[in-house]
């Protein structure tokens, strides 16, 4: 038997003292909510005692330069998506950036196998405010500049011309590329190039995205859009934050994991839980970060351009540690096959479900982006759509009769139609009720006015192009 690699229980210890010795704000925060540090010993103290951060309660509570440590602000910053209200700014420094670049790293040379190849990345991620696109580019200059593979990097950003002459002129230059993005952006990438015939086959592709959860068959379905036979070693998902950088990453085990969970729906449950739909699944480094779930939420401390310590960051999840996986793949006669894997990737796990803070209202009840994005990829609806949409609610007059209205985008060449519709319609409203409870009362409460109003836009259509960093799914009155 290997060994496991557990979290580090004197990470969040270290990162606390250190905190309260450097950052004004978090000494003030810490004694406004009657702690007295000292007392914090052992990581049974730091659980029972520290405070849970938000931005509400520290972040937004305290000046910017009492923040970061010693009042220096470090020399780069992104703003976050503001997809749950007003950006806010980030600073990040060198620590955080090299951090990052051990990670893209290990993914070029340990997941995409990339040595000694000629390799071009094309960050297709949003290059203005965002952290996405300049953190990515910081990342692959590191490893770029270690000389220990042969890298090149452009940033044409999310402009899709510009792109596409890329992978036109200069990408066939190389032997591999790798397409860095946001996942329905690089869908819309891969369809435009196929239909202005720009040869894909000519070089191998990766795909390293960020920024949103996918379904497995999605998956599949943007690899074989550009002739990938191996989807574990071909593609990996980073989970990032403009809050604290990278914090984890997919890799062949948590993809496999994925697809067993895709396939075998107690297995899903057996390592997820029971709440309907494969979240996304990435491993992390403990050294470097300490999870915990509190409330059914994530939280975690990190030392950071502004060091977070027991951050509510608003996602849902779960921690999961190797003797969990372990179990369950041997529950389900799966270990032998999962061994290789094991033994390569020993690290922790956090599972996504999804942002706590991200929904559209309903009658009161919240509906998240989730919820509808499982009716897309979880059917037969993925070779129609492309699973982008938009969620509306619109009300009467007097407020008394409300609407859910959701707005899908087409592939390319789909004719609307009753058959598409009904099945759309059916598809939302059977996930709706698996895995929205809320939803579910309300409907045997009111009935036919709980179904959603099915609506389609074309492909490429104004709605759906990508003008920042992510995809809008809610669409707020």
């Amino acid at each position: 038997m290997f060994r496991f690699i557990g979290q580090k229980k004197q990470l969040p210890l270290d990162v606390f003292y250190t905190t309260i010795r450097d950052v004004p704000a978090y000494k003030k925060f810490i004694e406004k909510n009657g702690v007295n540090y000292h007392d914090i010993k052992s990581i049974d103290d730091f659980t029972k005692y520290v405070p849970v951060m938000n931005k509400d309660n520290y972040l937004k509570s305290y000046p910017f330069i009492d923040l970061v440590k010693k009042g220096i602000v470090p020399p780069m910053v992104s703003a976050s998506s503001g997809s749950s209200g007003k950006p806010f700014y980030w600073p990040r420094g060198d620590e955080q950036e090299i951090r990052g670049g051990k990670l893209h790293e290990k993914i070029f040379r340990d997941i995409f196998n990339i040595e000694g190849q000629r390799t071009l990345v094309i960050v297709c991620f949003s290059m203005g405010n965002w952290i996405a696109g300049t953190f990515t580019a910081a990342s692959c200059r590191y490893v770029a500049k270690q000389k220990r593979m042969n890298l090149s990097i452009i940033t044409p950003g999310i402009e899709k011309e510009d792109i596409l002459a890329v992978l036109r002129d200069l990408a066939p230059e190389f032997e591999t590329v790798v397409l860095a993005g946001y996942p329905p952006f690089l869908m819309d990438v891969i369809t435009e190039s196929k239909s202005r015939g720009i040869p894909l086959d000519v070089f191998k592709i990766k795909f390293l995205f960020a920024g949103e959860g996918f379904s497995e068959p999605w998956r599949e379905l943007i690899c074989s859009a550009v002739n990938i036979n191996n989807s574990l070693l071909d593609t990996v998902s980073v989970y990032g934050t403009a809050d604290a950088g990278a914090l984890g990453h997919e890799n062949p085990l948590t993809i496999f994991l994925r697809k067993k969970a895709t396939e075998n729906l107690n297995f899903r449950d057996e390592l997820f839980g029971d709440i309907g739909f494969v979240p996304s699944l990435v491993q992390f480094d403990p050294d470097a970060i300490y999870f915990e779930l509190i409330n059914e939420q994530l939280a975690f401390t990190t030392d950071s351009g502004i060091p977070l310590i027991r951050y509510d960051i608003k996602d849902k999840g779960s921690v999961i540690n190797q003797t969990k996986i372990v179990s369950v793949l041997k529950k389900f006669n799966l270990y032998d096959e999962a061994e290789h894997f094991l033994k390569k990737w020993p690290y922790p796990m956090v599972a996504l479900f999804g942002r706590s803070d991200v929904a559209v209202t309903f009658y009161a009840l919240n509906i998240y982006p989730e919820n509808i994005k499982a009716a897309v990829e979880q059917s037969g609806l993925l070779s129609k759509l492309t699973g982008k949409f938009i969620a509306r609610v619109e009300s009467n007059e007097d407020q008394t009769v409300q609407k859910l209205i959701i707005n899908f985008e087409t592939l390319e060449n789909i004719i609307v139609n009753d058959n598409l519709i009904e099945e759309t319609k059916s598809s939302v409203f059977e996930n709706l009720t698996h895995l929205n409870t809320e939803y579910r009362k309300l409907h045997n409460a009111i009935g036919d006015r709980a179904l959603p109003d099915i609506e389609f836009s074309n492909f490429g259509h104004e709605l759906f192009k990508l003008r920042k960093n992510k995809q809008s799914w809610i669409k707020k009155q």
